[in-house]
């Protein structure tokens, strides 16, 4: 059997380059350099290990709520306290919470970019 990892998450972008802002701002994200392809910019955007690329091809509008298939996207901070006050600062939209987990473990629901769905947890 093949062994697999994670290569990315995709963004579907109104803006790429007001996504990619946004993640740098809260995440301290990096980014390679744009690139077309397609008609559209690619934007890979580096969290840690993480890897959101970030593109502008055309989509369908939709509104953040639960869907089936992939929901969102989770992302553990080893500093919650600082997490929340990022998020305030910037006046990022929490979805939900911040909600305490039966292990004494924290998580809050963020609205992205383009109602992109992130969950921030709390590092154990």
């Amino acid at each position: 059997m093949p062994n697999y990892t994670l290569n990315h998450v995709h963004h579907e972008a109104v803006d790429v380059h007001a996504a990619v802002d946004w993640y740098k701002k809260l995440f301290g994200a990096t980014n390679d350099p744009p690139f077309e392809r397609g008609g559209a910019t690619w934007v890979p955007v580096h969290i840690g290990a993480v890897q959101i690329t970030v593109t502008d091809r055309e989509f369908a509008p939709m509104e953040l709520g639960r869907y089936q298939g992939y929901d969102h996207i989770a992302l553990v901070s080893d500093d919650f306290d600082q997490t929340l006050a990022d998020i305030a600062e910037l006046g990022v939209e929490i979805w939900m919470g911040p909600v305490a987990l039966d292990d004494g473990s924290r998580i809050v629901f963020i609205n992205g970019p383009d109602n992109v769905k992130i969950e921030l947890m709390e590092q154990r």
